[in-house]
């Protein structure tokens, strides 16, 4: 028994253990948030199908059927379609369901993010006050629920609470953890490479996610698809309880640190949560857009789905570890610069694919370029708190995971509406030229000054407006002879 408890005061006093804990919450967070993302559109093409009253009437024949009818070849653009009807099916009807179906997609995508800022203000504080234990096995309760709902939800209705109640869960985990980190790595060099791994986490969760969703819907249905992911979080529950045992740690009067409101004024702070926000727009405008788009341009079967986003992911993966090592010989704020118009490159490039392999290099590029911008700008915020505020890692990453949502909302609402008014290439072409022009914004980033710095200018003009020559103020302070007269 003594055995035991030993250690497990080890591993609570690791950050090694810290570490994978926060890698497994971020891994198992973004499954959760793209395995519907090759699920959810054809499951509802697949209700629609079922509910037409005189379309695929095979299928409704045949219950049990397992394969979607193909989707006739079109053109790039949805509105020079060219389309040869097979008996009694409507498929200009079809094609002109999966043209709507953008925007009610895209709204239930949006729903989690847009729950999740909301929950990103409460969960920040609390966080700083409390300690990091609590809301992290809160987020994997909750998300354990999310995933149960999803996986028994029948309606859109369902499906959308399902997928607000995960952005609580997100909320609580995921903010929990990175600040968790920032906390126990004081080193900066060390925090950059210890949140650049649990990053990675990210990654990896964005990476099985779209091709286990699309594999397991395949092989045994939706259920199945999200009680796996209902049995991870309960796992980390599980884990979280026995290692940490939700330990509270109050902060004493007189120890709070610097408040939200404030962290959101900095315009430095403000700069790095853009450069987020912006980076992984261009993801959460693919995962609405993409799988539809390539149903109706490329005759995509369910597989190809979540199979044409392996290479973002992989590449954004590779980039979690590669940018520890650039970080030894190029600064953060360029990392970012270069990730940024990569990303406007890959958005300009990708609308012109009219196969699935040729889907793979822009999507390389966009993945990789996603991972400089993240793994450059986590780090970089921690080290704001450090030199501008006190102390307050949770909710400077509430204020990252709220600019991450921010991106999964403005994407998939944009390419619910947009593609539905000018088409899925204009929406990436005008990512690309937002991106591009945020850009030079980062270069701010070179020098940030810390807040006392910010006020020696003021200082020092008060001090010495009496002085009608700055340059014999500065000789007269160089010798030591400068006197102040009132």
């Amino acid at each position: 028994m003594g055995f035991v408890k030993e250690r497990l005061e080890r591993l609570r006093a690791s950050n090694g253990m810290a570490m994978a804990i926060v890698y497994a919450t971020l891994m198992l967070d973004n499954m959760l948030l793209t395995a519907v993302v090759p699920v959810l559109p054809e499951y509802f093409f697949r209700q629609h199908l079922a509910e037409a009253p005189s379309n695929m009437s095979s299928l409704r024949h045949d219950p049990n059927a397992t394969e979607t009818p193909p989707i006739p070849s079109t053109t790039s653009s949805t509105a020079n379609v060219t389309i040869e009807p097979d008996g009694d099916c409507d498929m200009n009807q079809e094609l002109a369901f999966l043209s709507d179906e953008n925007l009610y997609i895209g709204i239930l995508f949006a729903s989690k993010p847009i729950v999740q800022i909301v929950a990103n203000a409460a969960v920040g504080p609390i966080s700083d006050y409390i300690g990091f234990d609590v809301p992290m096995f809160t987020g994997y309760v909750i998300m354990c629920f999310s995933a149960v709902l999803f996986a028994f939800g029948k309606n859109y209705s369902m499906l959308l609470v399902a997928r607000a109640i995960q952005g609580i869960g997100s909320a609580c985990a995921s903010t929990a953890g990175m600040g968790m980190l920032a906390d126990r790595y004081s080193d900066e060099e060390k925090r950059g490479r210890a949140l650049g791994i649990a990053l990675g986490g990210l990654a990896m969760g964005i990476l099985i996610g779209p091709v286990f969703g699309s594999v397991v819907y395949e092989l045994a249905g939706k259920e199945w698809v999200f009680l796996v992911l209902a049995i991870m979080a309960l796992f980390l529950a599980v884990t979280q309880l026995s290692i940490y045992r939700l330990n509270v740690e109050r902060r004493q009067p007189g120890e709070e640190g610097t408040s939200l409101a404030t962290l959101l004024r900095d315009p430095y702070i403000v700069i790095c949560a853009c450069a987020i926000m912006l980076g992984n727009m261009c993801i959460g405008v693919l995962e609405t857009g993409q799988p539809i788009w390539m149903m109706i341009n490329m005759c995509a079967p369910k597989w190809a789905l979540g199979v044409a986003f392996l290479p973002e992911s992989v590449s954004y993966m590779v980039m979690t570890y590669v940018v520890a090592l650039l970080c030894q010989s190029y600064p953060r704020w360029l990392i970012c610069v270069i990730g940024l118009y990569f990303i406007t490159a890959g958005c300009v490039g990708l609308p012109f694919a009219t196969k699935l392999p040729e889907l793979i290099v822009p999507g390389l590029v966009i993945g990789s370029a996603v991972g400089l911008v993240d793994t450059s700008m986590f780090p970089v915020m921690a080290t704001l708190v450090d030199q501008r505020h006190k102390p307050v890692y949770g909710s400077v990453y509430a204020i990252a995971d709220v600019a991450f949502c921010v991106a999964f909302i403005v994407g998939p609402l944009c390419a619910g509406l947009v593609v539905s008014t000018i088409g899925f290439e204009w929406l990436m072409w005008i990512v690309a030229m937002v991106t591009f022009l945020f850009t030079p914004l980062v270069f701010f980033l070179r020098k940030p000054t810390s807040q006392s710095e910010e006020k020696i200018p003021i200082l020092y003009h008060a001090k010495n407006s009496d002085f009608e020559n700055g340059d014999n103020v500065f000789h007269e302070a160089k010798n030591g002879s400068m006197v102040h007269s009132d």
